[in-house]
């Protein structure tokens, strides 16, 4: 097939389909790059290397919120309204190079004596210097966000991601260590920055005082939402860098990584549809909501139980393989994290349904409750029981922000779930976790080509149980298949 028939198919799908699935075919790329990436660094420069780049990682995540302040979710909301985007465009950038310089500025004279060991890897110039990269892209990829063109955006993800990984394997090869794993992640920025302006069709327009007045309620709310989000996703690490050290950051930061694999089915379709989830929401369509938020929490566990279930399964094995056995001591805090999964599913849409429906003050209130049972929890339990404490912490706090996401979810929009299609997917991969566990005990996997075969025989197991149940997801499956121009399937 040529490339030009390739790119018709892939232009004759509905747009929020399409742009679904170059996110999923995007991140699917981005998550295999940067995991090989993580496999190889693992082995070659140890839990030590990779527990310093995570701890600077997190400090960069705090930072960047700061310099955004909630300005970037706000502008894509008014943006992707479709009124005046240019002037929205400039009025989030001219605030956001405000709280950059002041983030800087913070840093340098006031924050800098206090991270002594981050100084004193001479990763305070790193952390600037990445702030700043950042900051200017984010600003370009909000322009390029809002506008709808989120297969461009993705395509510049994907370029960060292969960048990253070349120049991380490249200097940690030549004995760079944590130096060279942040130039590679500033590599990577700089790459995506200029495909984001290259291709960036908005272009700046004169703002007033009413544009900063329209984005600052929505910032407000996306800033103290974001807050609880990086607090939530980056306390854990600094906490076990705190109490504990960098190495076990390393065990316990690369299966949380791994855990997070299935996250990319929900990460996708959230990105993908909430600007259009947004304009429906202004154009009063709340059922297209409702449809299509049940739909992509149906997809997103379709891929997301099977995963966790069979990591609990195998869990010591594939840290083994994939690590080195020095990782295997994590094998219980990796369990304990692939459980927090399934909730994390569950949140990560119905958060960004909420937001893109104007409740913003109800995801933070989610999030700020989620970030206060994770840094309790992390303040008792890692002290008592080191990294699987933390994922006990994380594991409490992802139940949390489910719940009560689901809740407000259901009071606010009514959406529900699709109750046969999860009963399938629940009962296919039960079945599966028996086939997966028959055989490991009878064929123990001690060699990666093993635990391969396990893999790929219970996804198989799995996908065929659930297609023989549920005939319309299937049919769906297929048609998509069809419209790529692969008819795995028979047409429906």
């Amino acid at each position: 097939m040529d490339r030009g028939r390739i790119v018709r198919q892939i232009l004759g799908i509905e747009t929020v389909r399409r742009q679904a699935l170059i996110t999923l075919l995007a991140n699917i790329g981005i998550t295999v790059t940067g995991y090989l990436s993580t496999v190889y660094i693992a082995h070659v420069a140890g839990a030590g290397v990779l527990g310093a780049y995570y701890l600077f990682l997190a400090y960069f995540s705090l930072a960047t919120l700061a310099a955004d302040g909630g300005m970037g979710g706000a502008a894509v909301k008014k943006i992707s309204e479709g009124e005046e985007e240019g002037a929205y465009l400039s009025a989030q950038a001219a605030i956001r190079a405000a709280l950059t310089i002041a983030c800087i500025t913070a840093i340098v004279f006031a924050l800098a004596p206090f991270m002594q060991d981050f100084s004193a890897a001479g990763l305070v110039p790193w952390l600037i210097f990445a702030l700043t990269i950042a900051s200017a892209g984010g600003i370009i990829a909000i322009g390029v966000y809002g506008s709808g063109s989120l297969g461009i955006l993705q395509v510049g993800e994907c370029l960060n991601t292969v960048t990253r990984v070349v120049v991380q394997i490249l200097a940690v090869s030549a004995g760079l260590a944590v130096a060279g794993m942040v130039g590679g992640f500033i590599a990577g920025l700089l790459v995506a920055t200029a495909l984001n302006l290259h291709v960036l069709r908005i272009r700046p327009a004169p703002f007033g005082w009413r544009h900063v007045k329209a984005l600052v309620p929505y910032a407000a709310w996306g800033f103290s939402s974001s807050l609880a989000v990086v607090i939530a996703s980056a306390a854990d690490t600094i906490l076990v860098g705190y109490f504990l050290d960098t190495t076990e950051v390393g065990y316990y930061r690369a299966p949380l990584q791994l855990a997070a694999l299935s996250l990319f089915v929900a990460t996708s379709l959230s990105a993908s549809l909430f600007p259009r989830m947004s304009r429906w929401y202004i154009q009063a369509e709340i059922d297209s909501i409702r449809h299509a938020l049940r739909r992509a929490l149906s997809y997103s566990l379709v891929i997301a139980v099977p995963m966790v279930i069979g990591g609990l399964l195998l869990a010591d094995r594939l840290l083994y393989f994939l690590y080195g056995s020095p990782f295997v001591v994590a094998a219980p805090a990796f369990s304990l994290l692939l459980a927090a999964q399934v909730g994390a599913v569950f949140f990560t849409l119905d958060a960004m349904a909420l937001g893109a429906s104007g409740y913003p003050r109800q995801v933070f209130s989610v999030n700020a409750l989620a970030s206060l049972v994770l840094v309790g929890g992390e303040l008792v339990l890692i002290p008592l029981h080191g990294i699987t404490g933390a994922a006990i912490a994380v594991l409490l706090a992802s139940c949390c922000r489910a719940g009560t996401a689901r809740w407000i979810m259901e009071r606010e929009i009514g959406v529900g779930v699709e109750r046969k299609t999860l009963a399938s997917i629940l009962l296919a991969a039960l079945l599966m976790g028996v086939l997966v566990w028959a055989l490991r005990v009878i064929a123990f996997p001690h060699h990666v080509g093993v635990i391969a075969a396990i893999v790929i025989i219970g996804a198989a197991f799995y996908f065929t149980i659930l297609f023989w149940l549920e005939k319309d997801l299937r049919e769906e499956v297929s048609l998509l298949l069809v419209h790529l121009g692969i008819p795995l399937f028979p047409r429906p």
